[in-house]
């Protein structure tokens, strides 16, 4: 057994049952898993609003804070409010170092409600990191550091969140569950009738889609929600356009777990096996899920980080906003904290230091889930 660094909890560790006498209670477990990843299901993704990330029957390792960091490093930022809690879910490439989904969730116990930050992934994170985007965090973490917490500590310093807990997942993990779900329904808006053209991650043929309503398969749902290019298909602000695309994607996947059965959320759990981990621990999650179980789509809103864009070294980069920004966190995702300031994050507007003027930030804002549709 291990233990919940955060709250001491008792956690599973499925990988220590080797022992050949212990091969029932193995078997035990892995059902009691099942059962808890059916209750997790809508938990998830009403919790992620992002790709399907926590469908997960939590792989064969509940809790992945095993892995010890090998130096001194910064202290990892949590709560201090017992009523909130901040959970991270990234959605990692094909070659799971670049996250391409960074999202944040804010979970208020005392008004059961819930609010979803976008982090676009070209946001400027600063010169120490290769492409200079927060993307590229997670796959390069200091020597002896775990790539999760290279992207927390960063994530919290950059834009002060602090962070509870973290759910990674994988493309292959979502494409399976989008499968098992039979396809996520979307409606293809684009300013031609050709539809849009995107590309399956796995094969890399490209194919159009759309216009109008359509259902998309796995491999097309994560070509989708990854495409960000495209002038002829509507696609002309890259990142962004990305971002908001994929909150269709979201608003459909909950709406369309909030009507399955346990029955239905046991079988696509086991589609997403060893492609999910966390540091949750079962309880924490079953606490999560039926919490969450509960809020409506009206008390759950998504909101992107406000910026514009700005070409950097020959790269297009999202430059944040930081007065706007701090607004809208210190409304919708800090509830009981002291307000931040600017002197309490570290954000660089990219713009500015460019000597680029302010313009109106180039995302739309999202609101309540129930009023989102792109």
């Amino acid at each position: 057994m291990d233990f919940d660094i955060n709250n001491n909890e008792e956690t599973v560790d499925l990988y220590s049952f080797s022992n050949p006498k212990k091969k029932n209670k193995k078997r035990k477990i892995r059902r009691i898993v099942n059962i808890v990843a059916s209750i997790v299901l809508s938990f998830s993704v009403l919790l992620t609003a992002v790709m399907g990330a926590g469908i997960w029957a939590l792989g064969q390792k509940i809790n992945d804070d095993s892995e010890v960091e090998e130096g001194e490093f910064e202290g990892l930022t949590y709560s201090t409010d017992s009523k909130v809690s901040y959970i991270l879910v990234v959605g990692v490439d094909p070659q799971e170092t670049l996250t391409d989904i960074i999202i944040v969730a804010c979970i208020d116990h005392e008004k059961n409600t819930l609010n979803f930050l976008q982090i676009p992934r070209d946001t400027y994170i600063g010169d120490d990191v290769p492409t200079k985007k927060v993307n590229a965090v997670h796959g390069n973490p200091r020597k002896g550091e775990r790539q999760i917490n290279a992207l927390r500590r960063r994530l919290s310093s950059y834009f002060g969140i602090p962070l509870d807990h973290y759910v990674k997942f994988t493309v292959r993990g979502f494409s399976n569950v989008i499968d098992a779900l039979g396809g996520v329904t979307v409606d293809i808006e684009t300013p031609n009738s050709n539809g849009i053209d995107i590309m399956n991650p796995f094969t890399k043929k490209h194919e159009r889609v759309g216009p109008g309503v359509v259902t998309l398969t796995g491999p097309q749902a994560v070509g989708f929600v990854r495409k960000r290019t495209g002038v002829k298909d509507g696609y002309v602000k890259g990142d962004i356009d990305r971002i908001e695309a994929q909150r269709e994607v979201y608003v459909s996947l909950a709406k369309k777990l909030q009507s399955m059965s346990t029955g239905q959320m046991v079988t696509i759990a086991k589609n997403c096996y060893n492609e999910v981990a966390t540091d949750m621990s079962i309880s924490q999650i079953l606490g999560y899920a039926n919490e969450v179980q509960d809020i409506s789509m009206e008390s759950m809103g998504i909101y992107a980080v406000p910026g514009q864009f700005a070409t950097y070294n020959g790269l297009s980069m999202w430059s944040p906003h930081k007065d706007e920004y701090i607004e809208i966190f210190n409304t919708y995702f800090n509830p009981y904290g002291t307000p931040i300031t600017t002197e309490d994050i570290q954000m660089i507007e990219l713009h500015k230091r460019l000597g680029n003027a302010t313009r109106p930030s180039e995302v739309e804002q999202g609101g309540s889930l129930s009023n989102v549709k792109k």
